[in-house]
């Protein structure tokens, strides 16, 4: 177990003036507010689920003829088990009493425990995209807000296949539709959008701005704009493989679920006598699932370093 001693905050100990102490800049929480959050009560077991009924056809009728046939109502559903994740951070009396009070190092413990939870939220719901069974693009391929129109129209055409239609039958995908891209792999729809040498033609005016209301900052904070029926963010903790390529996506917000045990983090400390110190430790109890896989694409596209 490593614990946080006056050894390891050395740097930050009093012998010379300190003017600041600052944290490592991460990636905001921007996938939270684009899925389907619940919460899974107290005292009601270890796993979520909701289920969705089939529905009736009608068919034509022949006067002074009975029915033939009948519907059966099935169901389907979606089970998810919440894991849980924690971190922890032991600091000793010495390191916090002998840092600089400009940093209040157990304030500054609580923001890196949550923001460790955070990241790991963001991306385990960023891993969701790869779930999506159909892929828009190709590795080596950039990105176009071409590609971004047609993957939210597929999520909003419900997935229906060229010859499989029957009047009333297609679950189009609702409203909210999301896209997530980071910034490299959107770097050539900036060049588009602004008539690059890509040779773009949308004007950047219809890039439409959200409404502001609750939560307005926490949701806007990768937000580029809406293309096509989809709104747009950036988020950089979406990873690139070894070729510079990555995974993002376009769906409906309810097409993913995030299942929160207890509404979410809880941060709790331990008092260490014996060894002069005190525990904090962060726990959250969460879990992920696909509800529907049509309402979803992922989106693998080109996402080395741009250069120009």
């Amino acid at each position: 177990m490593a614990n946080t001693t006056k050894t390891s905050v050395a740097n930050s100990l009093p012998d010379t003036f300190i003017s600041e102490v600052r944290l490592k800049v991460q990636e905001g929480p921007v996938m939270r507010p684009l899925v389907n959050n619940v919460n899974l009560p107290t005292g009601e077991g270890g796993q979520w689920e909701m289920t969705e009924l089939t529905r009736a056809t009608a068919v034509a009728l022949a006067d002074g003829f009975d029915m033939i046939g009948t519907d059966t109502i099935t169901d389907s559903t979606l089970q998810i088990t919440p894991t849980e994740f924690g971190a922890q951070l032991t600091i000793t009396d010495l390191a916090k009493n002998q840092i600089t009070k400009r940093t209040d190092l157990i304030r500054q413990a609580g923001r890196i425990l949550g923001n460790s939870m955070q990241t790991k939220e963001d991306i385990d719901l960023l891993t969701q995209l790869d779930s999506f069974s159909v892929a828009l693009g190709s590795a080596g391929t950039a990105l176009t807000p071409g590609h971004i129109m047609a993957g939210a129209t597929a999520v909003k055409g419900g997935g229906q296949v060229a010859g499989a239609i029957v009047a009333g039958t297609p679950e189009p995908g609702p409203d909210p539709l999301n896209a997530v891209f980071n910034s490299a792999q959107f770097h050539n729809v900036n060049k588009f959008l602004v008539g690059g040498s890509t040779g773009g033609t949308l004007a950047a005016t219809s890039i439409a701005a959200p409404s502001a209301g609750p939560g307005f900052e926490a949701l806007t904070r990768g937000y580029r704009g809406k293309i096509g029926d989809a709104s747009v963010y950036i988020d950089n903790n979406l990873g690139k493989d070894s070729a510079d390529d990555a995974k993002g996506g376009v769906w409906a917000k309810e097409a993913i679920v995030q299942v929160h045990f207890m509404g979410g983090p809880n941060m709790e400390e331990q008092r260490d006598a014996s060894m002069r110190a005190t525990e904090y430790n962060i726990v959250m109890v969460k879990g992920v699932g696909e509800w529907k896989d049509a309402w979803g694409r992922e989106m693998l596209f080109d996402a080395a370093s741009p250069t120009s």
